[in-house]
């Protein structure tokens, strides 16, 4: 009884602790919400600046920290939205474009469009460099004017595309690990390097040929915005410097001046001080769509299995199968939305995840039409949620395609042996032992993860029959684990056409018989507020340490039964539909 008590008066403790805490996370999330809540007004003759630096979030659902009027880095949604509207604003004059590293190359096309679409207002475009990448310089060629930092610590850094994968099966043998790497598809070399000490030919025959694509698309349209061409093309590939400072900049006509942004900003104000305003502070006086609309549903990064009752600590990062079905379920029916625009950015991830996602895609499809609209990726499992769409729309350097299916199981049995570590085991069932990582993988084993994964492949590639309209014999050819650009996969018939998320929408509003110069658009998931956000973090918090305060015995050993269950629900998932790479470039 004396412990009860303790226990009890322990939990009360705890619970005034958590009401004290969730009031002042409360009053917080309400002058977080005040200071950030009021449209800001929007100067006459304002510039527009837009500040990228390294991988440009796709959609923001998280909320923002606005402090001191600040706007955070913006979402390529905000991007985009401001681009199209500024382009009609009388109070925007022009558009500054000041990149510094950002990455992403199909986001950073996707961008230049929407920027050419702004010059075609007659507005001017600058572009400002100080330390910049070949990268930046893509966005920025497509400016009226670039300038460049005069000093010699700053430049242009041409370094070109590459991508390097360290193998590590000899380092795991030191320590007693093998990684056991089962692949379906002659192409699909995701995670071999974990088991294997060199790259495999036709995976390095996939990412050469993808390679080489990506780059003629890369400097073809970069020398096609400057003049005189052939510039770009040639500083990659035989230039004298890693590093061409302003000065050199110049003479060699990269770009057309130099100054420190001091000189530039009163050269463009005429010595008045110049009105700006951020890429995401001119999104937050936009107004909100209501009514009818086309819901732009953002899918990005990668694809797990999350079904309800598996706690994460975040699950809005990622694509999550229990999430990302319900707004899609939502989405079907919802009478306002007329027609979604899938957007998918992502690697892949679980095959089984995958599997879920498309099911409630197709459910989507028969009601509404759904147009998928390619990220920078959107490959193996995320090509996989997008196969059963109406249309699908990819830029020229979107990295699309690797229909594969790989298995990985790790085993420690050397590990094991260096320890004199000795397992006992009492068992009834003829699998029971066969994720024992004291043992290596057996004949019947690794046959057994074949015949899984060859049905999980052949599955996937039916899908994509189905969906693209062609006999499983030409998927096949195309599939087994191979990645290919956008503009590979146009004439490999895995999509519609080639462009941006404007091509998308435009599409979806056809298919919905809607006018594409009147639609309203809505992105979703929907940004939470402060309010909202911190209420549930603290809930869910609250949650669990009250759980673990009142559990008694019987409680506990229900609780260990749901983790062995849990945890061999994960050790299952050793299937995966994922890229062979990782895509920054």
């Amino acid at each position: 009884m004396k412990g009860k008590a303790c226990c009890w008066i322990l939990g009360v403790l705890v619970a005034l602790f958590l009401l004290f805490f969730g009031t002042v996370v409360g009053i917080v999330a309400l002058v977080m919400k005040s200071t950030g809540g009021a449209a800001p007004v929007v100067e006459k003759d304002s510039y527009l600046v837009m500040d990228l630096t390294g991988y440009v979030e796709e959609h923001r659902q998280l909320p923002k920290l606005r402090l001191f009027g600040t706007g955070g880095a913006p979402s390529l949604a905000e991007i985009l939205t401001t681009l199209d509207h500024a382009q009609d604003d009388p109070n925007i004059a022009g558009l500054i474009l000041r990149p510094t590293g950002a990455a992403g190359f199909a986001d950073l096309r996707e961008i230049r469009e929407a920027v050419v679409r702004f010059k075609a207002s007659g507005k001017p475009v600058y572009a400002y460099l100080e330390l910049a990448t070949d990268r930046d310089y893509y966005l920025a060629s497509v400016a009226d004017s670039i300038i460049a930092y005069p000093g010699r610590s700053a430049g242009l850094v041409f370094e070109g595309l590459g991508r390097s994968s360290t193998y590590l099966k000899r380092t795991f043998e030191k320590f007693g690990l093998k990684f056991h790497v089962i692949h379906v598809g002659d192409f699909k070399g995701a995670f071999e390097n974990l088991g294997a000490d060199s790259m495999s030919a036709p995976l390095r025959a996939s990412l050469q040929a993808l390679y080489d694509d990506l780059f003629a698309t890369y400097v073809s349209e970069t020398d096609a915005s400057r003049s005189p061409g052939a510039r770009f093309e040639q500083e990659l590939l035989s230039g004298d410097h890693l590093l061409i400072t302003g000065p050199e900049a110049l003479d060699k006509q990269l770009v057309d001046r130099n100054a420190d942004w001091m000189e530039f900003e009163n050269q463009l104000g005429n010595g008045e001080e110049l009105s700006t305003t951020s890429v995401a502070r001119y999104a937050r006086s936009l107004p909100r769509v209501h009514g009818d609309h086309i819901a732009v549903l953002f899918a990005e990064g990668e694809i797990s299995y999350t079904p309800d009752g598996v706690p994460t600590i975040d699950r809005s990062e990622g694509i999550n199968s229990d999430d990302m079905v319900e707004r899609l379920h939502e989405l079907a029916e919802d009478d306002r939305v007329k027609a979604v625009v899938l957007r998918v950015n992502s690697q892949g991830g679980s095959a089984l995840a995958s599997d879920i996602i498309l099911r409630e895609v197709l459910r989507l499809k028969a009601k509404k039409s759904v147009v998928v609209s390619m990220g920078s990726v959107a490959a193996s499992g995320g090509y996989y949620i997008s196969c059963g769409a109406d249309w699908i729309v990819a830029q020229p350097n979107t990295v699309t395609g690797s229909i594969g299916v790989v298995s990985v199981l790790p085993s420690a049995e050397g590990l094991y042996r260096k320890a004199e570590a000795r397992v006992e085991t009492v068992r009834r069932g003829k699998w029971a032992e066969f994720f024992r990582l004291d043992k290596d993988l057996t004949a019947e084993q690794r046959a057994v993860l074949m015949q899984i994964s060859t049905g999980i492949y052949d599955e996937f590639v039916q899908y994509v029959a189905t969906g693209r309209k062609l006999e499983v014999e030409q998927v096949h050819a195309v599939a087994q684990g191979r990645v290919w650009t956008g503009k590979q996969a146009l004439d490999r018939k895995l999509v519609d056409q080639l462009g941006g998320l404007d091509v998308a929408v435009a599409k979806a509003a056809e298919l919905a018989g809607m006018d594409s110069a009147a639609v309203q658009l809505r992105f979703y998931p929907e940004e939470q507020d402060w309010f909202t956000y911190l209420s549930r973090r603290l809930n869910l918090s609250a949650q669990s340490v009250w759980t673990r305060l009142w559990i008694g015995p019987e409680e506990a050993a229900i609780r260990q039964a749901a983790d062995l269950l849990r945890n061999f629900a994960t050790r299952r998932e050793f299937v995966q539909a994922t890229l062979p790479i990782e895509v920054d470039y």
